[in-house]
């Protein structure tokens, strides 16, 4: 356990130290600042709610590419031969790297929920230090467990397609076109509507965007991002590196 933490620790630094990661925070702030100008001036017809929404959606973007490069970027620059035969198991590198991404989406929730709070306040909404602090920890532990499970899906790609691209292409595909396709078919079928509220890639926008967290959509996250855990390592243990 130690060891593992010792590597997350590496990773987290390693990823939040990206230009990459920078950038897109920016970016993404100043979209989400963009968002709050609009709720500013056309409450009624925009409201402070879009704020967090937009943010998320410009946020899962960012997500998605940083969780690619998390292992992706070993295969790409060839150094996967030389970190996944160091003295730390296959197991622990993998877990590291999928704590990190859900450490490092801690950051992205934390500055969503200061945007969130900044909107309610300037569009004159009630509030209070106990509610504001409440929003920003939240927002911190959805982006978390969203990072958590976004994390989990990429490092299995990667242990398949060895891409940091391939894998970015995946998650956009599974999280942003997959779930049309499915609500489409789920209007001509009954039953898949049904199942689609357990599956991952269907209830993504939900959980992020539309802030829905409740206990059946948390477990869904965590659940689903341990077995792809699980699945990554297995495929990554039986390959010759």
């Amino acid at each position: 356990m130690k060891k593992t933490m010792s590597i997350t620790f590496l990773e987290v630094t390693k990823l939040l130290k990206k230009s990459e990661f920078l950038i897109g925070l920016i970016l993404v702030l100043v979209m989400g600042g963009g968002m709050t100008y609009g709720a500013y001036r056309f409450p009624d017809s925009f409201g402070v709610h879009n704020v967090i929404a937009f943010y998320g959606n410009f946020s899962s973007i960012l997500i998605m590419f940083l969780a690619a490069k998390s292992l992706g970027e070993e295969f790409d620059l060839k150094t996967a031969t030389f970190v996944f035969t160091s003295r730390s198991t296959r197991t622990q590198i993998v877990t590291a790297k999928i704590v990190s991404v859900a450490l490092a989406n801690m950051l992205i929730g934390l500055c969503g929920g200061i945007l969130y709070d900044i909107s309610i306040v300037i569009c004159g909404q009630p509030w209070t230090v106990p509610v504001m602090l409440g929003t920003i920890g939240k927002e911190m532990l959805i982006y978390t467990i969203y990072g958590f499970a976004i994390g989990a899906t990429a490092v299995m790609i990667a242990c398949l397609r060895n891409s940091t691209i391939t894998s970015f292409i995946y998650l956009i595909v599974l999280f942003w076109v997959m779930p049309g396709i499915l609500q489409m078919i789920g209007q001509k079928i009954a039953a898949l509507g049904k199942v689609m509220d357990y599956v991952l890639f269907c209830m993504s926008d939900q959980f992020l965007m539309y802030q829905d967290w409740s206990a059946k959509n948390i477990a869904v996250f965590i659940v689903t991002g341990i077995a792809f855990s699980i699945v990554g390592m297995a495929v990554l243990q039986r390959r010759d590196l």
